[in-house]
């Protein structure tokens, strides 16, 4: 599986490390909590995560360089409030009782999504779980890397395994390219981007709108797979 806004809603992180440093920025300096909050969400649904916290110290007379600095540690440093979506923990419940093994491949700061994983309660429910960064600088999705290491770990063939994401910018290319199942997990709000060149490689064998909806194609993949192997024994 992909992590965020596949399993759980991203944006639900987000809002958490806005609420960790508006509670810094009212016991700091005595600024209401949730207008603070609110005026986080309002800048970032504007202009972008990229400068929010540079564009709310300036707003509030408040900016250095050092506090943008805080600001961004108290937000990837705080434990998230965050859930994982509805049906998920069911599904892969589910593949477990068919004794699949489980695994995560991430992107992103590797501290930040250990504290991810932790919130959800999947660090103690995966059978692997890979953090891309820990892995090298060069070997972020859509590197193969990360998924041969994956199946390396779990000792499993590349058409014995499926993938599960949400972007088709980067979760796809590479496990397709393998030979690997994909599943893009379609939420509404996406909007994603691929050039028309990578159109044919970038796109998930199958969509689904709601991560229960993988199971069927889960399952048929793997009778497909048993079947053949009596096959050919």
């Amino acid at each position: 599986f992909d992590l965020d806004d596949t399993l759980y809603s991203e944006f639900d992180f987000v809002q958490s490390g806005f609420r960790a440093v508006a509670g810094y920025l009212e016991e700091r300096f005595l600024f209401n909590k949730a207008w603070i909050f609110e005026k986080l969400i309002e800048i970032a649904n504007k202009n972008g995560r990229g400068k929010v916290f540079d564009t709310l110290l300036e707003e509030l007379g408040l900016y250095s360089q050092e506090r943008v600095k805080l600001l961004v540690h108290l937000y990837r440093s705080h434990i998230p409030r965050i859930q994982l979506d509805g049906g998920v923990m069911t599904t892969l419940r589910s593949l477990r009782q068919r004794n699949i093994q489980l695994g995560l491949v991430t992107d992103g700061m590797a501290s930040i999504q250990k504290n991810k994983v932790e919130a959800l309660g999947l660090d103690k429910f995966l059978d692997l779980i890979i953090y891309t960064q820990q892995l090298g600088a060069d070997c972020g999705k859509p590197s193969p890397i990360p998924f041969q290491v994956a199946l390396d770990v779990l000792q499993c063939k590349p058409l014995e395994a499926v993938y599960i994401g949400d972007d088709v910018a980067k979760d796809f290319q590479s496990p397709n390219a393998m030979g690997m199942l994909t599943i893009q997990v379609k939420k509404k709000f996406q909007r994603r981007y691929i050039s028309r060149e990578n159109r044919n490689t970038s796109l998930a064998h199958y969509t689904v709108e709601h991560i229960e909806e993988i199971l069927p194609i889960i399952f048929q993949q793997t009778q497909s797979h048993k079947s053949s192997e009596m096959v050919n024994a």
